[in-house]
């Protein structure tokens, strides 16, 4: 038997091998798990198949899912939600997948989905089951819609304080009380889905009833001469203002908000073609109150706006004429008629 020349450097040699072959092994494994791993996790992450493809007048749990994903990325102007694919929910649809890039077929299948995943959030069991809480229809800190909405409340024999403005507990309960008797879970909110069914069962009250006297107006308004006769609604874009005016007589005047880039607000003289106290605007995808809207132009209108009364000129309107005080807004929707004038300037 020969002996090696260099026993113990064959030795480490030899134990070195088995040393790289065993990392080797514990490489090649930990680079497996780690494969298996990832691929986990993007399996977890890719968007489950669909059972079937969803399409109109079917009937499917799924399809409130459908419904409220679309509300999520402003494609389904509803608040409550069901298991029927109807004429809104094919619309919302067929717009999604036109500007998602897809083929506008209206039929919800595995790509259209997953790109609705993309622009949505999982939604809740609240969602899904129409009990979850929404925005403020209008904010309490609006007294003249505190004010109104005590008065309803009174109506409907949930509240027996008095009609001042002030949105204390016993108006607070009133609100909750008012929730459980319509089956929405108790909560000091009014959102639409709670102010919905108040307004259809009590009558608007007028403004004599909550107020003692017109608002107050202060500021100055240099108007166009064809506000000085007759009754008319005089609005400058430029001088970011709104007056009723009364055969030359100014009655008020108010802050005014216009359109955002792109959605101009029309200029020029016009008739009020229709009024509606209780108006909640779809055409863009979601809905928004526009209490005591004043149309005047197509869907161009004179009215209340939340988004004027919380962000002031950081935001901008679809084209309508804004104000941002509810009493106002109320005030001159009942001093105007159909048929008055409306210059724009």
């Amino acid at each position: 038997m020969i002996q090696p020349r260099f026993p113990h450097r064959s030795r480490c040699l030899l134990a070195a091998g088995v040393a790289a072959l065993a990392l080797a092994c514990v490489s090649a494994q930990a680079q497996t798990q780690a494969t298996l791993a990832a691929a986990s996790i993007g399996a977890s992450r890719m968007p489950a198949p669909l059972a079937q493809e969803l399409r109109y007048r079917m009937q499917s749990p799924q399809v409130r899912e459908l419904q409220v994903r679309l509300r999520h990325a402003k494609y389904l102007a509803v608040y409550d939600v069901e298991d029927r694919f109807g004429a809104l929910t094919l619309s919302g649809v067929t717009k999604f997948q036109r500007e998602a890039g897809l083929r506008p077929t209206g039929v919800v299948d595995q790509r259209t989905w997953e790109a609705l995943l993309e622009r949505s959030n999982r939604p809740t069991e609240a969602e899904l089951n129409n009990v979850d809480i929404g925005a403020w229809f209008t904010a309490p800190t609006q007294p003249g819609y505190v004010k109104e909405l005590q008065h309803r409340l009174r109506q409907v024999g949930l509240y027996r304080g008095g009609v001042d403005g002030v949105f204390d507990e016993a108006t607070r309960q009133a609100v909750a009380a008012w929730r459980t008797r319509i089956g929405l879970p108790a909560s000091e909110v009014m959102d639409e889905r709670t102010w919905a069914p108040l307004i259809a069962r009590t009558r608007n009250p007028r403004y004599a009833e909550l107020f003692d006297a017109p608002p107050d107006s202060t500021l100055a308004h240099e108007l166009d001469p064809r506000c000085s006769t007759g009754r008319v609604v005089c609005i400058s874009k430029q001088q970011r203002r709104m007056s009723l005016v009364v055969d030359g007589n100014v009655r008020f005047t108010r802050e005014a908000r216009f359109a955002r880039p792109g959605w101009e607000s029309p200029l020029g003289e016009f008739r009020i073609w229709f009024k509606n106290a209780d108006t909640v605007s779809k055409i863009f995808g979601e809905r928004t109150p526009m209490p005591y809207a004043i149309f005047y132009q197509g869907n161009v209108a004179i009215h209340y706006s939340q988004d004027f009364a919380d962000k002031g000129y950081d935001s901008g309107s679809h084209g309508c004429s804004q104000l941002r005080d509810y009493q106002v807004a109320k005030w001159l929707y009942e001093q105007v008629k159909v048929g008055d004038r409306v210059v724009v300037y």
